[in-house]
């Protein structure tokens, strides 16, 4: 699909599909006030399709029908809500309500016009002020929902028929009126891949997915250009690495485990390096059971690795300013041979010594000593991600992340990627009255507290490890699954976190 702008009219357009954006509050059941200066024939059609319903353009309203003999095929009406109340998550779902209606018929040229490309935006923008541009956002929804149920990126392409009920992918979609917008389109196809690739990475099965395809599909981002370094640690070196502590996690794992690290170095780096974490459990035995048998319960906690690689590609792509670390360790999770015991005593990469008193300690293990392999390579800045199954879904539910952090500002801007994103994260309390809950009698701290404070207890732990300067995490267990079709989100895997991390390493 060529995602293109252009200057034309609606009126002057012709192809098989016009969509046209409606903000709530105008005068929409005349059929008269948009598009403005339309000719008669393109008016008749709205007021056509206005006659028999009580469109009134709120957000995520939509009407199609007949178009115009000789110019379009359809016609679309969609709502936006109020120009006031647009965010990027709307205008996304937006673009996504459109593609959706591609179902059928011929759509090999699409348009998509609206009053104003740019709108005042919930954040207090009026006119002159930094407003919100939504070209970028709606084409990110159009493309993410154009993507369901297909493979784009990964070439072990395996899909179920899901016949009619899929959007059909337009050869070209013009958006009419938002000339000179190249770069926008630019950042909103990077982070489309990107989010892309983290979904069908966190959706592939494991005997696909292992730790050695995942640094396999690493190698592959670092292309002449891309100013990314890959380096992919076996078991072996990091031993020779002293990650003890990850090591101790891969042991009776499915696959032999990886640690792998990308490098980005922009020409003239801006200010300290930064760090970026994703947790890379490619299969999690233990999470078949604690999701009562379903298949995301083996999937989904990679998600924080696929965030990370997603990531890595916009970055790649769009660039950025600071020097940064992306490191995923990987490791299969299975009850094999020698794998850890609860009882057991492990040493970490730091020194410290933690007590397993859980049964799933494995990925603490590997942030931990990936934590401190960030300090070794000098980050000031550090944000980790992970789908550690952390009880957070009860006070924040299945559309919301956890965020804990050292840092006010580093918490403030990850909060405003995830805004531009589309993905919601809600500070979570880190106080020092929970390492009292990890005070172990035989090492220097236990892995888990207590259950009913399992998340804030987690946080606890990862601080411990965590590198000098300012430090964030993301749990994004719930978030990471949608078990159903929802706006611009596949049923399955979203790629839930890309975003956040592709926007706040692509600003810095």
């Amino acid at each position: 699909m060529k995602l293109t702008t252009s200057a034309l009219t609606p009126d002057r357009w012709s192809g098989e599909v016009l969509a046209l954006g409606v903000f709530a509050g105008d005068d929409v059941p005349s059929g008269l006030s948009w598009p403005r200066g339309a000719d008669a024939p393109l008016r008749d059609a709205v007021a056509r399709l206005l006659a028999h319903g009580s469109f009134s353009g709120a957000r995520d309203e939509l009407v199609a029908g007949p178009g115009l003999p000789g110019r379009c095929e359809r016609l679309v009406l969609f709502g936006l809500g109020r120009a006031q109340q647009v965010t990027p998550h709307t205008a996304r779902r937006a673009g996504a309500a459109v593609a959706r209606t591609l179902t059928s018929g011929p759509n090999r040229r699409v348009a998509v016009a609206l009053p104003s490309w740019r709108v005042p935006g919930p954040d207090g923008g009026g006119p002159g002020g930094p407003g919100l541009d939504l070209v970028e956002h709606l084409a990110e929804g159009l493309s993410l929902a154009v993507h369901c149920g297909r493979w784009n990126v990964l070439p072990d392409r395996f899909r179920a028929d899901y016949g009619s009920d899929l959007p059909q992918e337009p050869e070209s979609v013009e958006l009419l009126g938002a000339a000179d917008t190249g770069r926008m389109l630019s950042r909103a196809e990077a982070f489309t891949h990107a989010v892309v690739l983290a979904r069908e990475l966190v959706a592939a099965p494991a005997n696909l997915i292992t730790p050695q395809r995942l640094a396999e599909e690493a190698v592959g981002l670092a292309t002449p250009g891309s100013r990314l370094s890959v380096e992919v640690w076996d078991e072996a070196e990091c031993r020779k690495q002293r990650l003890t502590g990850f090591c101790a996690a891969a042991a009776g794992g499915a696959d032999p485990a990886r640690l792998i690290r990308l490098h980005y170095r922009p020409a003239a780096p801006v200010g300290p390096p930064v760090a970026v974490i994703g947790l890379g459990l490619t299969y999690d035995d233990r999470g078949v059971l604690r999701s009562g048998g379903a298949v995301q319960g083996a999937k989904k906690f990679m998600a924080g690795a696929g965030a990370v690689l997603g990531a890595a590609t916009a970055l790649a792509a769009v660039g950025g300013r600071s020097e940064v670390q992306l490191l995923i360790p990987a490791v299969a999770k299975a009850a094999g041979p020698g794998a850890l015991r609860v009882g057991d005593l492990v040493t970490t990469a730091s020194g410290a010594t933690v007590e397993l008193n859980h049964e799933d300690a494995h990925g603490r293990l590997m942030l931990a000593d990936a934590l401190h392999l960030a300090a070794r390579l000098g980050a000031h800045r550090t944000v980790g991600v992970s789908a550690l199954g952390l009880p957070v879904a009860a006070a924040l539910g299945p559309k919301a992340a956890g965020l804990w952090s050292t840092d006010d500002g580093l918490a403030a801007d990850l909060t405003a990627a995830g805004y531009q994103a589309g993905e919601l994260l809600w500070r979570l309390p880190l106080v020092d009255e929970y390492d009292d809950e990890l005070l172990a009698p035989f090492a220097n701290l236990r892995a888990a507290g207590p259950p009913s404070g399992d998340g804030a207890t987690a946080a606890a732990f990862l601080r411990r490890f965590a590198p000098p300067g300012a430090w964030a995490h993301l749990e994004i267990t719930e978030p990471a699954w949608s078990p159903r079709i929802d706006g611009y989100y596949n049923a399955g895997a979203t790629g839930y976190g890309t975003g956040t991390l592709a926007r706040w390493l692509c600003t810095r």
